[in-house]
């Protein structure tokens, strides 16, 4: 049982690695196995086809991700079910799940599930499991907090969430937009006071929201 399931997450770690690099059409069943050390035989055996391991690698990194978020969405629905949610506490939520998105778009060891979340369009689901979970089901819960500082309809709110978790992950897909500017390490860190700032321009954007839509 152990070198079954040792198997199982090699080929899913291998899975990971070369469907964030290259896509899924890009990314061969022999590659997977050649990368993951074992025989090409054992994909068909414990996953039937690439198809079925893609989903398996997707199931995977969506585990991560809500035990990733869910602490601070568990805290928020309580919060909400309450009755306890001011405005005072919204805001606080909503830095904490901007914090939560910077570290996500900026850090290392989020690098490759971001790539696999870039790449998840390209695959053989429509649907779309982990962009489900990191940009709709994150904008829907800072839209229910914005809906607490400003009086406003969920469609507006979602505009705003969007536009502030949309530019946060952008900055960090798209980090060659700013290299001109300043020194980015080779292992491609991105200085501590450009996430300050861009902490700070998502805080003037909620800000300026509430402010204006409560006049």
């Amino acid at each position: 049982m152990e070198e079954k399931n040792n198997t199982k997450t090699k080929l899913i770690r291998a899975g990971i690695r070369l469907f964030s690099q290259y896509g899924y059409a890009g990314t061969s069943t022999r590659m997977i196995a050649a990368e993951a050390g074992v025989n090409l035989s054992a994909i068909a055996f414990h996953y039937t086809n690439k198809e079925c391991l893609y989903a398996a690698c997707l199931e995977y990194l969506l585990g991560k991700i809500r035990e990733y978020y869910g602490p601070s969405y568990s805290r928020i629905d309580e919060c909400f079910r309450r009755g306890e949610m001011t405005c005072e506490k919204a805001r606080q939520f909503l830095m904490e799940l901007i914090d939560i998105q910077i570290e996500t778009a900026f850090e290392k060891r989020y690098r490759t599930t971001l790539a696999m979340i870039y790449r998840e369009e390209g695959g053989p689901d429509s649907r779309k499991i982990l962009t489900e979970e990191v940009f709709n089901r994150q904008e829907g819960v800072m839209a229910s907090l914005l809906q607490v500082l400003a009086p406003v309809d969920e469609a507006k709110a979602r505009v705003v969430s969007r536009f502030i978790n949309g530019g946060i992950i952008a900055f960090g897909e798209h980090k060659g937009l700013i290299a001109p500017y300043i020194d980015i390490p080779k292992d491609g860190t991105v200085p501590e006071w450009v996430r300050r700032e861009i902490r700070r321009s998502c805080l003037s954007v909620i800000d300026g929201f509430a402010e204006q839509e409560s006049l």
